[in-house]
């Protein structure tokens, strides 16, 4: 700038002629006026929201820090342990199972409860470790004893492959492993493990609407000891003052091969 404004008063004193032939006075205007003019004064609103939103992109994410480019998503919720969040998240969620058992079921109706924990790790904002199945489960059937014991326990990764911020979409696939970890009182631990494999893709669209859908395959090492199926979870969501989401939620399963350990059909 220093520079630009010595090299103007040379040319003036060179050329005292032109200066005095021109009939209006020169108006200098300060190089970086012109290259600023359009940006919003200091203390504006969008000086604010400019500054926020250069703030956010350019922070460094923090270890194990939660996707935060797509806030408004909330994950599904009636298929808990199968159906999944397309976001990579940092969390912990205490989970609670309670349903009845039909009366024409070969226990003879009754009803139960599971308890358990639900654990992810965002490694990256792609990548995230879960482990969506633990805990244990109370058996209260019509036409035998009560019995209690634990869960397998269900842990795996999954990537979002596709994470357009911009269009609030993301596709996601991931793989989880169940060993046989637990006790046989509530039918579990029996054969060499499951694995599922599964894809999620959400969605933004609207005015705040949200949509997953989930579909996914089990498929147990040793298929004469557990069943294999397909399934599919839609959820559909609202959200409403920032933080109220009504929603709906379909699921749908499809066994194509059946253990044939001799149980019950599934609860």
């Amino acid at each position: 700038m220093r520079n630009w404004w010595t090299w103007v008063a040379a040319l003036l004193v060179a050329q005292p002629i032109v200066a005095e032939e021109l009939t209006s006075p020169l108006t200098f205007v300060p190089t970086s006026a012109v290259l600023h003019a359009d940006a919003p004064s200091a203390g504006s609103p969008a000086a604010s929201d400019c500054q926020s939103a250069c703030a956010e992109a350019c922070r460094e994410r923090r270890l194990f820090e939660s996707d935060r480019a797509f806030d408004d998503f909330i994950g599904p919720i009636s298929n808990p342990i199968l159906a999944k969040d397309p976001r990579a998240l940092t969390e912990l969620r205490i989970l609670f199972l309670d349903n009845t058992i039909p009366d024409n079921h070969p226990l003879g109706g009754g009803d139960f409860q599971a308890y358990g924990f639900q654990a992810r790790v965002a490694l990256t904002e792609r990548l995230s470790f879960i482990a969506d199945k633990d805990g244990f489960a109370s058996i209260n059937p019509g036409a035998a004893p009560s019995r209690t014991g634990t869960l397998n326990i269900a842990a795996g990764l999954k990537y979002a492959v596709v994470r357009d911020v911009e269009k609030q979409f993301l596709l996601t696939v991931g793989t989880m492993f169940e060993p046989q970890t637990g006790e046989s009182d509530v039918f579990q631990g029996h054969g060499d493990g499951l694995f599922t494999f599964f894809a999620i893709a959400g969605k933004e669209f609207g005015d705040k609407f949200h949509a997953l859908f989930n579909l996914g395959y089990q498929l147990p090492v040793d298929r004469s000891q557990n069943s294999s199926f397909f399934y599919t979870s839609l959820h559909l969501d609202k959200q409403i003052a920032g933080w109220l989401y009504p929603l709906v939620e379909l699921n749908w399963f499809h066994w194509t091969d059946g253990g044939n350990r001799g149980l019950p059909p599934a609860l």
